[in-house]
């Protein structure tokens, strides 16, 4: 991984974001952050603080601004610019504080085909030495979906667990595991729970990962964002609630 992308409406109130994105890409060789402004910058003494914090960490982060229509922006960007995770907030919107992702981060998740990493409100970067991962099914038919983890666990020297939850439409050949993701797994649990977050919530207490890992599926994490009857891309609280950085990797082609 060497460009990440942080999309943007505000340095005031993502401020935290765009620090974390810098640490962690100090910490696992990134290169370069682009930060895409959805409105004007005028916090002058924010962007001032940030571009000097990427400096001292040796990463360079470029701003770029945009008119239009923001999620075709951000896919595009990502196949102009070879971008290779994006880093998303995960911060609750003022206006609604029972969500968990706002309609912009729900959105990246649910309609680009990009590996994202979400960040709680106001977190700062820490060492990563256990990646927790929760899957429904061992079978991964995206291509190369496991590089970002595999990086992060190579840089980091972390170890990952992994979690296969069974839940009731469980089939008999999810237990047949992508080869890559058996090589990267360290600690193996298998829980049976009536949903995915369930049986991550039964072990996050027993693992105390310090970043959780999803894979993007229709059946599987965040199940509803794939639902015809949605009328908007935001998650609730109820649904999915995270307190540790949460990487959502390609699941589905």
């Amino acid at each position: 991984m060497k460009t990440f992308l942080v999309p943007i409406s505000s340095l005031k109130e993502k401020k935290a974001t765009l620090i974390y994105a810098i640490d962690f890409a100090k910490a696992v060789g990134a290169e370069m952050i682009y930060g895409i402004q959805l409105t004007e910058i005028d916090e002058q003494d924010h962007l001032e603080e940030i571009i000097a914090h990427a400096k001292n960490q040796g990463v360079d982060i470029n701003f770029r601004f945009f008119e239009g229509e923001t999620l075709e922006y951000i896919k595009e960007f990502c196949v102009d610019f070879n971008v290779d995770l994006i880093v998303a907030s995960a911060r609750t919107p003022k206006t609604n504080e029972k969500l968990y992702l706002d309609d912009l981060s729900g959105s990246i998740v649910r309609k680009t085909d990009m590996p994202v990493l979400l960040i709680p409100e106001d977190y700062k970067f820490e060492a990563i030495a256990t990646v927790l991962t929760a899957i429904k099914s061992g079978i991964i038919k995206a291509e190369d979906a496991t590089k970002p983890i595999e990086t992060i666990l190579l840089q980091l020297k972390a170890q990952m667990t992994l979690l296969q939850v069974k839940t009731p439409e469980y089939l008999p050949e999810d237990l047949m595991f992508d080869k890559d993701l058996a090589i990267l797994t360290s600690k193996y649990y298998s829980t049976e729970n009536a949903t995915l977050f369930q049986g991550l919530l039964e072990y996050i207490h027993v693992v105390e990962p310090d970043l959780i890992c999803v894979f993007r599926r229709k059946r599987g994490f965040f199940q509803k964002l794939w639902s015809e009857t949605l009328h908007d891309n935001g998650v609730s609280k109820s649904d999915f609630e995270s307190r540790k950085p949460l990487l959502v990797l390609k699941g589905e082609q």
